[in-house]
């Protein structure tokens, strides 16, 4: 009997086994996708979890640390009374490295006078947009702040700063900075390359007597705090300032204003008092929005009549000031002395903690108000 010969169609054979491998393959994909989509259920129910805990450890440890302003929700980095301890800074920081996103407005804050330098640790969060540094021991603000190109507002008010770095004028985005009640004795030229900066506070340096011209290319700023410094005459970098609306002079050692004053066209507020002023300048009447001027604590002898006839002024507080030619028949109005000391602490009140609010005085005032001690 002849050998039976098995004879095979390769290419079915080819078909038979290419199918089987494609339906592996098929099946093997689709565990994949089972199991990825299960480990990304599983990956984001722990990561919520581990926010939540977040969320719950820092309320805990520094108070609320969200606040909600015009539907955004802003995150609070509070840095509150270190114990000296800088793991304890190191861990905090840790805690919220994940939780922060770059397309968010973050504060900064750091209190207590334990604090002698900034974290080394805040190099790395410089996508900030806000830093409060208040009441600490912090005499150098580092030259890497040059890398804080997001920031808008830098409060860093009642601090021992004595000087602040040249970097400081690479921050262009920069709207407020508030460096009052430092040891500071000069401010850098480069301050002037702020050329958003529209709040500028410098007030209680006490040793603070001049200012760069180079400030005079600050062409949005809308209010300037110089008071309780050591200024013999208005620095002319300020009269350059065209947008200027709030000016605060107070407690230094002017003897007299500049006659170019009314360079000044937009200002609104102009605080003089307690300085050695003898007389105030006609200038004044030629000002066409200055609504508020307060002389008190001077030594002003002559008022000019046209300026007590001004419509434009609301509220002017010339107390403790010499004056001789001031009649009873020239006051318009004047407040009793109770009555008048809570207005006036109202309205210093509002120009500390908003200027902008007190751009026009409270409706009861709408005449020429003058309080007189002779």
């Amino acid at each position: 009997m002849a050998p039976v010969v098995v004879v095979f169609d390769l290419s079915s054979v080819r078909s038979l086994w290419e199918g089987r491998i494609k339906k592996y393959k098929e099946r093997q994909r689709k565990e994949r996708e089972i199991q990825e989509r299960s480990a990304l259920a599983k990956i984001n129910e722990e990561w919520t979890q581990r926010l939540e805990r977040r969320r719950r450890a820092i309320r805990n440890s520094i108070g609320q640390n969200k606040r909600v302003m015009n539907g955004e929700v802003h995150v609070r980095m509070n840095l509150l009374k270190s114990t000296g301890k800088n793991t304890q800074l190191l861990n905090f920081l840790d805690l919220t490295k994940n939780t922060i996103t770059k397309d968010k407005r973050f504060i900064f804050e750091l209190q207590g006078m334990e604090w002698k330098e900034l974290p080394d640790s805040l190099r790395e969060k410089t996508y900030l947009k806000e830093w409060h540094i208040k009441k600490t021991s912090i005499e150098v603000i580092p030259s890497f702040i040059a890398m804080f190109q997001d920031l808008i507002v830098m409060d860093l008010s009642r601090n021992c700063i004595k000087e602040l770095p040249a970097e400081i004028g690479k921050l262009t985005k920069l709207k407020e900075l508030n460096v009052s009640c430092n040891k500071l004795t000069s401010i850098p030229p480069e301050l002037g390359n702020c050329e958003n900066l529209e709040k500028l506070n410098l007030a209680s340096n006490l040793e603070l007597a001049e200012l760069p011209f180079e400030l005079r290319d600050l062409q949005k700023l809308s209010h300037l705090d110089l008071s309780s410094n050591q200024f013999l005459s208005m620095p002319i970098c300020v009269l350059r300032m065209s947008n200027l609306k709030n000016l605060d002079l107070s407690s230094n050692k002017l003897k007299e204003l500049p006659q170019d004053l009314d360079r000044l066209s937009e200002l609104q507020s102009l605080f003089l008092q307690k300085n050695k002023l003898t007389y105030l300048p006609k200038v004044l009447c030629r000002m066409p929005n200055l609504k508020m001027l307060v002389v008190s604590g001077d030594d002003i002898k002559n008022l000019p009549t046209s300026l007590m006839t001004d419509p434009n002024l609301k509220y002017i507080d010339l107390r403790e000031n010499p004056l001789d030619n001031i009649k009873d028949n020239a006051v318009s109005e004047i407040l009793e002395d109770d009555e008048h000391k809570e207005f006036e602490k109202d309205l210093m009140h509002t120009y500390f903690q908003d200027l902008e609010e007190r751009e026009t005085v409270p409706t009861y005032t709408t005449r020429v108000s003058l309080s007189l001690q002779l």
